[in-house]
């Protein structure tokens, strides 16, 4: 019977499948390269398998190798988990909680929420962490953050992604566009018009593109960015107009034109989590704090702030 493998043979491996290369595998791990490969063989030895295959000077993982690193992605994050439980006893037991927003969000919106998450909850350790979505997907699968709030939901058994923050597509204008004295834009309007894209393989462009051949309207694309602040950097910057959900155009700069876009264009965030929380009443009161932000600017009964206008909140 062959002896059990460990844990840090299990490190080695996926080092390798992840930087592609032993030295790279070894910088990472802070070990020699031949420690690696020795913990390699020892891997292949316990559990029968051929792990890798050597071609053109590199090593290529077999079909096994790669299920193997699937199923260990579990072991890993479970041992995130844990250590992150540890850190807690070590500070007396107290609770800590981390939560992962986009740039986009990172403004006074996620302050505002950390406020008044914190008020009801002022023994808690509030980490946020900010990332862009596949960042924030792998912390979550790591187990090093409780919530992440992302463009996409999150393609993975042991997580939940729940709609928030639903609303509709907003266009963003610097001040003085020939567009920004009207009330709302259309696509139509924006023919020929300087605009701010997504990078091609983003499904916001691929949502864009669709949306502006339904009217026979072509903007001129004069660049395009990777997330949303970007964009709208980039608009305050004088590239032309560009779509974004309110609530990223709102908190993020107030100096720019924010006006109604039609057809409209529903668009969310996601709220993911683990589908079994040990902290499910923090979890379900960080959405309520979320949702309350929001709809304190864009669902009260006056229009929501434009052109340089910026709410304020009530203690």
């Amino acid at each position: 019977m062959r002896e059990t493998f460990n844990i840090r043979q299990l490190e080695a491996f996926r080092a390798v499948i992840k930087h592609g290369a032993v030295s790279r595998a070894a910088d990472s791990l802070y070990i020699t390269q031949s420690a690696v490969s020795k913990l390699i063989a020892a891997l292949e030895e316990q559990t029968g398998l051929t792990l890798f295959e050597r071609s053109s000077g590199r090593l290529q993982p077999t079909s096994d190798a790669l299920k193997l690193f699937d199923q260990s992605d579990r072991v890993f994050s479970e041992l995130s988990g844990l250590s992150r439980k540890v850190q807690q006893l070590k500070n007396n037991g107290s609770r800590s909680f981390a939560i992962g927003f986009l740039p986009a969000l990172a403004s006074q919106y996620s302050a505002e929420i950390c406020r008044i998450f914190r008020q009801e909850h002022p023994d808690i350790e509030l980490s946020l962490v900010i990332g862009n979505t596949p960042a924030i997907k792998e912390m979550l699968i790591n187990r090093k953050l409780d919530v992440g709030v992302v463009a996409t939901p999150i393609d993975h058994p042991s997580f939940t992604a729940e709609p928030i923050l639903s609303s509709s597509l907003v266009l963003i204008l610097p001040q003085g566009h020939p567009l920004a004295d009207q009330e709302g834009v259309h696509a139509r309007d924006l023919d020929g018009l300087d605009f701010v894209d997504y990078n091609p393989d983003d499904h916001c462009s691929a949502l864009q593109t669709k949306l502006f051949g339904q009217f026979g309207s072509t903007p001129r694309f004069t660049i395009n960015g990777t997330t949303a602040s970007v964009v709208i950097n980039l608009v305050a910057a004088g590239f032309g107009a560009g779509l974004v959900h309110p609530a990223s155009a709102h908190w993020r700069r107030p100096d720019l034109c924010i006006k109604p876009f039609y057809p409209k264009t529903p668009i969310s965030y996601y709220f993911c989590h683990d589908n079994q929380p040990h902290n499910a009443e923090l979890i379900q009161y960080l959405r309520h704090c979320m949702q309350r932000v929001h709809n304190h600017v864009f669902h009260s009964e006056k229009e929501a702030p434009c052109c340089g206008e910026q709410t304020q909140f009530e203690e």
